[in-house]
């Protein structure tokens, strides 16, 4: 089943097991405003589960999902209150399948495990049920409670998994971009440089050989001589100008590769600008700013707050600037890995260095290189 469909099926389940509550359960509390408390509740808590399944910005934003999380957590302490029976428990299966999206399995199953401790607490001491009575009932609910965590933990892994192989399969679609350019540049290179030893050492061989019979033969065999001399010679110009127009053409787009690393990330928004004005000559230099634009990439959809995205990429005096910045909301100890390490070497192989700032809830990672507009490869 798609991830989607797998979502849709967990949001219907959970409206009509709010619904089943609703109908099922009865104020049974009997302080003032019981019956106010009650149905505010269950208002509280179905906005907190259509907030979190329709507000996007409550699904990227840790702050603004667990303020939604805790406004189910508080309606389903009015209902359970107020109702005060164990079909109350029901919203809890509701809310355990929204927990994996927010939080680890470990927490999960703790924050379930104090909820259900706590109302077995309120069976047992506020309102003298049977031990008997409500063990059975917070037991078997927390059974249906870690059922639901189990399914959707495993639409999380799902998701995450999916999201893993989509970016992987945009890094490889970006370097085999700048792998088929290579491709072709060295191809064009090889064919330029055999023509070049080859057919050049042969036509300077003509032309010496032209030259002296040029000397030798008698005068009424000059001019034929000398006019295929002058073909000899227009020939290896015109095969120098083609090698030199090849080497001069063998440049990579950087600009392409980086197009098609977003062009198979569709979740991703990304703006790209600037861009490089012209192509690079150099292999070396394109490759190390392609893979750190990836593993940047990579970063900040495993860590920031949003799936945006803002390059920057810009060549000037015998230098090379690129530029990957996003929103994040953690703090930088909990971002640095062996993907920023990575990012330090392969700058450091070519003299450059890569730089990391936040500012304004940005995450910024700036890449220099020094680079002259001239064949390294």
């Amino acid at each position: 089943m798609p991830q989607e469909d797998k979502q849709v099926t967990l949001f219907i389940a959970g409206i009509l097991a709010w619904f089943a509550v609703l109908m099922i359960t009865h104020v049974k509390a009997s302080f003032p405003f019981a019956n106010g408390v009650y149905f505010t509740g269950f208002a509280l808590f179905l906005t907190g589960f259509l907030a979190i399944n329709f507000i996007t910005k409550a699904k990227q934003a840790k702050r603004l999902s667990s303020v939604f999380i805790l406004l189910q957590l508080m309606g389903f302490g009015f209902v359970f209150y107020t109702a005060q029976s164990s079909e109350g428990l029901i919203l809890l299966v509701i809310f355990a399948g929204q927990l994996p999206f927010f939080l680890s399995q470990k927490q999960s199953i703790a924050v379930l495990l104090l909820i259900n401790g706590i109302c077995l607490f309120i069976f047992l001491l506020m309102w003298d049920r049977g031990f008997s009575s409500s063990s059975v009932a917070i037991t078997l609910n927390l059974a249906f409670q870690c059922f639901a965590l189990a399914v959707a933990n495993i639409a999380v892994r799902e998701s995450e998994s999916r999201v893993a192989l989509e970016q992987a399969n945009a890094e490889l679609m970006s370097t085999r971009s700048l792998l088929e350019q290579t491709s072709r540049q060295a191809e064009r290179l090889k064919l330029s440089r055999d023509l070049h030893d080859i057919c050049g050492h042969q036509l300077t061989g003509l032309l010496l050989n032209l030259e002296y019979l040029s000397k030798t033969l008698p005068t009424q065999h000059q001019q034929g001589v000398n006019e295929t001399k002058q073909i000899a010679k227009d020939l290896l110009n015109d095969i120098r100008a083609v090698v030199k127009q090849n080497k001069a053409s063998a440049q990579l787009d950087l600009n392409a590769a980086i197009d098609s690393l977003f062009a198979h990330l569709p979740h991703v928004n990304a703006e790209f600008t600037p861009r490089l004005a012209a192509p690079l000559l150099s292999v070396h230099h394109a490759e190390v700013l392609l893979r750190i634009c990836q593993e940047a990439v990579s970063n900040a959809l495993r860590y920031g707050s949003e799936k945006c995205l803002s390059i920057s990429l810009f060549k000037g005096d015998n230098i090379l600037l690129l530029e990957v910045s996003n929103p994040f909301k953690m703090r930088a100890h909990e971002r640095v890995g062996s993907g920023l390490q990575n990012m330090h070497e392969r700058a450091a192989e070519l003299g450059g260095e890569v730089t990391i700032e936040q500012e304004n809830s940005q995450w910024k990672v700036s890449v220099r290189l020094p680079y002259k507009e001239q064949h390294y490869d």
